[in-house]
């Protein structure tokens, strides 16, 4: 290496410390009563902005330095990413920040978020790079639009999308062991898995592709017609705690993979990710991942799993013949319909049978023992089965649904309620994720792109999960001094989208003031008594003027 070189890469080491050093500082001095005296004692403020997003990252971010994530966000490197004009550790938390406010896609940034100066300046940069840029590059070609932020779009979704797909498990493993470590989960967990397509064009860089059918009207039959198509696209692999709806392991694959054989080597991950603070007892899985191989090792492994059955396997219609000669075990709920004098009630009955010990799943069990499945005299792996034979009052039209399991089944039920855990990871992880989180919409049209946006998604996703439930256990804590287990219900239902205006509501009347090396949040009537502006009527919540000068220590 030449002197000059050397000499560049130590600059560059410099100037990624000076970044990193200022964007800790930044999230770390939020100091509400130092920016008040210095308010009420007549300082000079340096810069003041309406907060509107900026009060969603605020506690957000402080949860995530003290957790350790924002240590793990600092690692990242782009090693195909020459000069460091903006060091890496910036780009990782834009492209969070575009997931976080959910911007539909990255023409939107300009306006949402690189030219708001409160929020850009929490993660580094300056109110002069804001609205000059970092570069004059272009401005002579520049005519009517003026610059909106630090950088263009096109400069993050071109620097973000050289992350390898290491990179990016690693940060997102470390985001799983990081919460996990802070205490959200512990002891025995219930996980599913499933997967989701991710459908795109075909001009997509990279992109698979798989033949499906599907049914259309042809002018001249009055019946549908079958067609087969190519749908393009990935698909998404994800593995979650149900109680939490923490995503624990992913993987991104072609359309066409075969889900199956991510199985185990993602239990093993997200096993990994759990270390020794919680044990994964019991998966959840639907057909997709259906083979006696891979359920012997989980077996093997020393876990329970409950899987659908297939109609057309051996195991599934020798358990719905036995299932005919058995004694159903019953149970019923009540529905109320209507209201007031025409309410009505209604019992759904639901009957299941439990069957244990079926030998004819020939492919359950280790490969040196099934080989010899052909053979008259074999005798295959015993599994067990639920069959269900009446679901709230409703008759099957065949012979039943099965649930397969290596659990035991003499209470039938708690098998049957553990595989309705499945419906969480559809509802909470996929639709959530396509819709509030928008997932499919990627910054480029490149496979990079895809696996960029997929875990940045999923990460920011399973980092807002565990800060709003450590929020509600904090604020559960505080009025019975007793500390709930994490669950999605401490929630109270209340999904991303009504979240994410929850805050806006809350933030709408405050503002942020940075003086000297802090910043502080107030409220604009705090604002005014904290600036000597003579104010008639005060919000109720916050007390008279004398209390909110007591409030931050402040005599008058």
């Amino acid at each position: 290496m030449t002197d000059k070189e050397r000499q560049a890469e130590q600059g560059e080491e410099r100037d990624l410390s000076a970044v990193q050093e200022r964007l800790s500082w930044k999230l770390a001095q939020r100091d509400d009563e130092r920016v008040a005296k210095g308010l009420y004692a007549g300082e000079e403020i340096e810069e003041m902005h309406q907060l509107s997003e900026a009060g969603l990252l605020d506690e957000f971010f402080v949860y995530l330095k003290e957790i350790g994530m924002l240590g793990a966000v600092e690692q990242v490197t782009l090693p195909s990413v020459q000069r460091v004009l903006v060091p890496a550790v910036q780009f990782v938390l834009l492209y969070l920040l575009r997931v976080l406010f959910g911007c539909e896609s990255m023409n939107e940034l300009p306006r949402v978020l690189l030219s708001n100066v409160a929020v850009m300046e929490l993660v580094g940069f300056n109110a002069h790079q804001c609205e000059q840029g970092l570069t004059k590059r272009g401005d002579a070609a520049r005519q009517k639009k003026e610059k909106q932020g630090p950088l263009t779009p096109q400069c993050l979704a071109n620097n973000i999308c050289k992350l390898s797909e290491e990179e990016l498990e690693r940060l997102f493993n470390q985001m799983v062991q990081v919460v996990v470590r802070h205490g959200l989960l512990r002891g025995k967990l219930l996980v599913a898995l499933d997967g989701s397509k991710l459908p795109t064009p075909k001009s997509y860089e990279g992109c698979g592709k798989v033949k499906q059918t599907r049914k259309v009207k042809v002018k001249g039959h009055k019946e549908a017609q079958t067609e087969e198509y190519y749908l393009y696209g990935w698909k998404i692999l994800v593995l979650i705690e149900v109680q939490t709806r923490l995503p624990l392991a992913m993987k991104v694959v072609p359309i066409q993979d075969y889900e199956g054989k991510w199985l185990v080597p993602l239990l093993e991950q997200a096993q990994h990710n759990l270390g020794t603070l919680a044990q994964i007892e019991t998966i959840v899985i639907d057909r997709g991942y259906l083979d006696g191989a891979d359920l012997w090792k989980v077996h093997q492994m020393g876990l329970l799993f409950v899987i659908c059955g297939k109609a057309t396997m051996a195991v599934t219609q020798d358990a719905q013949g036995l299932a005919k000669g058995e004694r159903a075990v019953g149970r019923e709920r009540v529905v109320r319909h209507g209201h007031g004098k025409t309410a009505k009630e209604q019992r759904l009955r639901t009957e299941l049978v439990g069957v244990p010990a079926l030998t004819s799943y020939d492919s359950y069990g280790d490969p040196k023992h099934t080989q010899y499945a052909h053979r008259r005299d074999y005798v295959g792996q015993p599994i067990n089965a639920v069959v269900v034979r009446k679901w709230e009052n409703r008759e099957p039209k065949a012979d039943g649904t099965v649930y397969l399991t290596n659990a035991s089944v003499s209470d039938p039920f708690t098998i049957f309620d553990t595989y309705d855990w499945r419906s969480v990871i559809e509802n909470g992880i996929f639709k959530e994720g396509k819709h509030p989180w928008h997932l499919l919409n990627f910054p480029k049209r490149t496979q990079a792109a895809v696996m960029v946006h997929c875990y940045f998604t999923l990460l920011v996703m399973g980092l807002c999960t565990a800060f709003r439930l450590w929020q509600a256990q904090q604020s559960a804590a505080a009025q019975t001094q007793v500390v709930p287990d994490a669950s999605s219900a401490l929630l109270g239902g209340e999904g991303t989208a009504r979240w994410r205006k929850r805050l806006q509501e809350e933030n709408r009347d405050k503002v942020i003031v940075f003086i000297g090396q802090a910043y502080g949040i107030f409220h604009l009537a705090e604002l005014a008594i904290l600036t000597h502006l003579p104010i008639r009527i005060l919000p109720p919540s916050l007390g008279s003027p004398q209390a909110i000068l007591q409030r931050f220590g402040i005599s008058p």
